[in-house]
């Protein structure tokens, strides 16, 4: 399960052509861009040996360079009306926005229930026309 690829999957999205990155960039961003960094996770265990995970993300937006102030803005206020769950896997939850070095950060939750994963091989030597002598 990588989240941070189903991150990038829904921006992709929603801001057809705009470069994510996931990576840190030796010639720097190019801008506009995405860029994505999980900065924690935490774990809470259930019965059964469920867990409910939340995973913290940042994601920094790189603006236009012409108008970054006004470009800041308004992908803020997109953020907010559009990027609200990762499609058929779970939701945003508790964004923060704010400026930080003249980009716009966004930081966000996914909470999620994780169940193990059950190997084992079910039923392989069952043959139903075997009958069961009683002793």
């Amino acid at each position: 399960m990588d989240i941070v690829n189903r991150i990038a999957d829904q921006l992709n999205s929603l801001f057809p052509n705009m470069p994510i990155y996931r990576e840190q960039q030796s010639g720097g961003f190019k801008e506009p861009s995405f860029f994505i960094h999980r900065i924690t996770s935490t774990v809470k265990p259930e019965l059964f040996q469920r867990q409910n995970r939340s995973y913290h993300y940042q994601l920094v937006y790189f603006p236009q360079t012409d108008h970054p102030e006004a470009d800041m803005e308004q992908m803020e206020e997109n953020l907010l009306d559009r990027f609200l769950s990762l499609d058929e896997f779970a939701t945003i939850r508790i964004r923060e926005f704010e400026e930080v070095d003249g980009a716009l950060t966004m930081t966000f939750m996914v909470n999620l229930r994780a169940y193990p994963e059950d190997l084992d091989t079910k039923m392989e030597n069952y043959d139903p026309t075997i009958t069961h002598k009683e002793a």
